[in-house]
């Protein structure tokens, strides 16, 4: 019997979960947590390792292992897709890959990866990586405390490991949203496979600040107040048996939830665009969850079902009493069970790679380091043999990469088949030919865009959308999310232009080259000011401006 501890760093919480793993079976036995003081006094480095150690201490938590999770935010991760299915082929292929994608040096990195199966005839691989210092700075804390976990996996990635026990079409795409304290993950699975994981930095906090700017109260105040009305207003329920501040409350709160509603929505939209296929359903949990209505009202501004996460009613075995739990324990649970062997899916990624290894037993390396010296001995004589035959090997690989190398090259210019056989080839005359079909490939598709352009020219809102590029100063960083036309009858239109930028004064650049585009009028600022959760580094605006169709300004 094996004792697991999964152990939920939060922002807001210390939660841990027990598991007791035999070899053929397992339960989901205790659940504990501790609430971190917010105090702005106290230094968080300082806090969460104190209350860490005051759970297990309270708790008397033993564990034979203890899984963690380093915060999503700090990961970089990519889904690659190979033609073959070779698990070294694939480890050699991603770090290839990596090196020539990844904008600084591989060795201040920690990168790990798993092969997630088979679609399309490809290998689909997930590539994660994150710098050394924040995986060092993250094990110092535990190990201040005396916890060295044997495993570190990713929070957001570790909702995988639940996958299994969702109740949905194996065919479908759903989703797993935990909306905690400062952060809300998503975990998308497709066809059985993951594909997609990400850590948004907005949960149950902003709704906090969000509430103590709105009604000018300090955060604790705030924190009360949203704890004590916890709902939010949707078309099923309207808080009409709200009354006084509670209604405003429960209003403000609903607003604030839009910033939420809109990092999924764009999730989702870019799952979408990449994947080509929607997702069916999402399964809600965190804290943050347990707001009233919550799910109704994301349910309908994303226009995809939603449903609490329910994991005591899967087939996962979970002992009754934690019913009561089962919002917020999600998130401890998915990284406990990567402890647990019977399960189909899961992550089966480890940061603790390289100089971060996890070595639970030093006195027993050193008993065996004699018989490791001993074994060396003879390894390097089977190595002075083995060479001339790897040197041999490598070389026919070599040869059979560059066979390969052309038989890619003729796949895709079919054309040049007769011209590259293997008396006459040469790979600078490849490069050569291979840019000069790409340039003319280039041409063609430049042609086709010169086309639509003249094919469009007579569109007001392509028109104007031209007119507003040439007139924004280029120096100036403006991120657009909304451009909407509106025409009218008369053939004029409205223009709403959302976006944004890092100061007022690039706000005010947009606006003066808006009003410097001749086809507008009435242009006007609606809207600006800082957005939400961005420490004040971007600025949130809306501009609106009349457009008069050029006839009917020349009249």
């Amino acid at each position: 019997m094996q004792k697991v501890i999964g152990l939920d760093i939060g922002s807001y919480s210390i939660k841990a979960v027990e598991i007791v793993n035999t070899f053929k079976s397992y339960e989901i036995s205790a659940f504990y947590e501790n609430v971190i003081p917010q105090v702005e006094e106290l230094d968080p480095d300082v806090v969460i390792p104190a209350c860490m150690e005051q759970l297990f201490r309270e708790n008397s938590l033993k564990a034979d292992r203890i899984i963690t999770a380093m915060p999503g935010q700090y990961i970089s991760s990519r889904v690659m897709s190979f033609p073959f299915s070779d698990a070294r082929k694939v480890e050699t292929a991603v770090m290839s890959e990596i090196e020539d994608v990844v904008p600084f040096n591989l060795e201040e990195m920690i990168v790990d990866h798993q092969i997630l199966g088979s679609q399309g005839g490809k290998t689909a691989a997930l590539v994660v990586m994150t710098r050394k210092n924040f995986l060092r700075s993250f094990l110092e804390h535990l190990q201040r405390i005396n916890i060295d976990p044997k495993l570190v996996d990713i929070d957001s990635l570790a909702f995988y490991n639940l996958s299994s026990y969702v109740d949905s079409d194996p065919e479908k795409c759903f989703g797993l949203v935990d909306i905690g304290h400062e952060k809300t993950s998503v975990c998308i699975v497709q066809n059985g496979l993951l594909r997609m994981f990400r850590s948004i930095n907005l949960g149950g906090r902003y709704l906090s600040e969000f509430l103590a700017r709105d009604i000018e109260v300090d955060f604790p105040e705030a924190q009360r107040v949203k704890h004590r009305v916890s709902r939010v207003i949707c078309d099923a329920d309207q808080g009409n048996d709200l009354v006084g501040d509670d209604k405003l409350v429960a209003e403000r709160m609903t607003l604030a939830s839009n910033a939420i509603v809109k990092e999924l929505g764009r999730t989702l939209y870019a799952f979408k665009t990449w994947e080509k296929s929607p997702v069916s359903q999402i399964y809600l949990s965190g804290g943050t969850s347990r707001i009233r209505n919550l799910d109704k009202y994301l349910q309908e501004q994303l226009e995809v079902p939603i449903s609490l996460n329910r994991i005591d009613q899967s087939t996962l075995k979970i002992n009754p009493a934690l019913a009561p739990h089962m919002a917020v324990l999600p998130q401890s649970l998915a990284i406990g069970m990567r402890a647990v062997s019977s399960i189909k899916r899961h992550s089966q990624i480890n940061l603790r790679r390289g100089e971060f290894a996890y070595v639970q037993n030093y006195e027993a390396l050193l008993k065996i380091s004699g018989q490791a010296f001993r074994v060396i001995a003879a390894a390097l004589l089977a190595l002075t043999v083995l060479y001339g035959v790897k040197s041999w090997l490598y070389n026919r690989e070599i040869s059979a990469l560059r066979k390969r190398y052309v038989e890619e090259f003729v796949k895709i210019f079919p054309d040049q088949r007769k011209k590259f056989t293997a008396g006459n080839l040469t790979f600078t005359k490849l490069r050569s030919d291979a840019r000069s079909h790409l340039q003319r490939e280039v041409q063609t598709k430049q042609t086709s865009v010169d086309n639509f352009v003249e094919a469009n020219a007579s569109s007001p809102a392509l028109s104007l959308l031209r007119d507003i590029s040439d007139k924004l100063p280029k120096e100036l960083k403006v991120n657009v999310t909304t451009y909407r036309f509106t025409t009218s009858a008369a053939g004029g239109g409205k223009l709403v232009l959302t976006g944004e930028t890092d100061s007022y004064e690039s706000v005010a650049g947009v606006l003066e080259a808006l009003k410097g585009v001749s086809t507008l009028e009435a242009v006007e600022e609606k809207r600006s000011g800082y957005k939400p959760g961005t420490d004040n580094k971007v600025i949130e605006f809306s501009l609106e401006a009349q457009y008069i169709a050029t006839a009917a300004k020349g009249a």
